[in-house]
């Protein structure tokens, strides 16, 4: 779910960007420079991948604890303990940095709807600003991979794995 809604995301975001606005924007268009029908359908693909994203972020803490300690899903939320891998252990940090990228993402997004009748010229801004913040979220996804286990050259490893997981999205 978590690599799945990632990929999603920045796949949108980045097809904005990189291919829709360079061969079909237009002015004309104020509101996302596309036709209304576009942005109803990339909005709608957004807002559906960031709840999965949500979830699933949840899902893998959850697993990510039960793996931890040992224990079934109640022990994990009874207990407290997922709270300790959140606030201690690597795994934790990121999936931080993470979920408050996401939330920012899911802002920018929402920021872009509220303000597409009255402010339409900034709609085009936010849906950059997110393509660039996805690109980061991908990043933490290689800061907890099989890459950031390497023993030789780490960070070639990790930029290697967040440069092959771009180029998925």
């Amino acid at each position: 779910l978590v690599l799945a809604s990632l990929l999603l995301l920045f796949g949108v975001y980045s097809l904005y960007a990189l291919v829709l606005i360079p061969a079909w924007g237009n002015p004309a268009h104020v509101a996302g420079l596309l036709p209304t029908r576009v942005m109803q359908r990339l909005n709608l693909i957004v807002t559906l991948a960031l709840g999965v994203a949500f979830v699933g972020n949840g899902l893998a803490l959850l697993q990510q604890t039960m793996v931890f300690y040992g224990v079934d899903a109640g022990t994990t939320i009874s207990s407290g303990f997922i709270q300790i891998v959140r606030s201690s252990t690597r795994f934790g940090d990121v999936w931080n940095t993470r979920i408050a990228f996401l939330v920012l993402a899911a802002l920018l997004h929402a920021a872009s709807l509220y303000f597409r009748a009255s402010q339409p010229q900034n709609v085009h801004a936010f849906w950059i600003a997110n393509a660039w913040l996805l690109g980061m979220v991908l990043g933490s996804l290689s800061l907890t991979s099989h890459a950031a286990g390497s023993l030789l050259w780490t960070w070639l490893a990790v930029s290697n794995d967040w440069l092959h997981t771009a180029a998925v999205g």
